[in-house]
């Protein structure tokens, strides 16, 4: 077979070239971004990883009132009597059931709650401090409430057992357990270091030091007039 002129082989080679330029042009386009003037775009930086959530975390106990709260025995008690003490115009002598025991209280309330609100309720009460005397009238346990000022001046609220308690059931602090060892006479350097930390923390929840009392049915609470951070005496 005879060979093409040797312009017409140069001219198929040409042609061949072109087509070559043409293909690698148009993989070159897709490749490079336009306006990179045939420079490859820089890789983006992955963006970071955040850490993974922790779980939420109990508060810690290390108040020293959280220790000194151990000696304490704090119970729900109910209200079976009220009557007001003679000669008197701040006090009222309660009997109150803290779980198959019955005890006198002497407490002043008279000028901030009803008679009629304390018959028959759930209240906290302390159980082991030293049996003291009021206006002549025994008293052998301190019943717990919260208080604000206003413009009309003093509200008392009685701290609240959670629903379901019963008389007898032991207050305690959340995330612990019901003492076993409470002595039965707290002296009254400890119970003082106990008082000065009760107070009202988030949820309207009765705490000392902001770690919230609770029963086995759920957190000891106050009314929602009482505001975060109230006293609690």
């Amino acid at each position: 077979m005879p060979l093409p002129p040797a312009s017409a082989s140069v001219a198929l080679l040409d042609k061949a070239i072109g087509q070559l330029d043409a293909i690698l042009g148009a993989t070159t386009a897709q490749a490079v971004p336009k306006g990179s003037k045939g420079q490859a775009a820089p890789a983006k930086a992955a963006a970071p990883v955040p850490p993974p959530a922790q779980p939420a975390q109990q508060p810690a106990v290390t108040h020293e009132a959280h220790a000194l709260y151990q000696k304490a025995l704090l119970k729900v008690a109910r209200v079976l009597e009220v009557e007001e003490v003679p000669n008197s115009d701040k006090l009222y002598k309660l009997a109150v059931d803290v779980g198959g025991e019955q005890r006198q209280v002497c407490a002043g309330l008279r000028q901030f709650v009803p008679r009629e609100q304390l018959q028959g309720r759930l209240v906290v009460a302390v159980c082991n401090l030293k049996p003291a005397k009021l206006a002549g009238v025994a008293s052998e346990a301190m019943l717990l409430a919260a208080d604000r000022e206003d413009a009309s001046g003093r509200v008392v609220r009685m701290l609240e057992p959670p629903p379901g308690s019963q008389p007898g059931d032991q207050v305690f602090l959340e995330g612990g357990a019901p003492s076993t060892d409470a002595p039965k006479q707290v002296k009254g350097e400890v119970w003082k270091g106990v008082a000065s930390a009760l107070n009202v923390a988030k949820g309207h929840k009765a705490s000392v030091a902001g770690v919230p009392l609770v029963t086995g049915k759920g957190a000891v609470t106050v009314p929602s007039d009482i505001p975060e951070g109230a006293s609690i005496r």
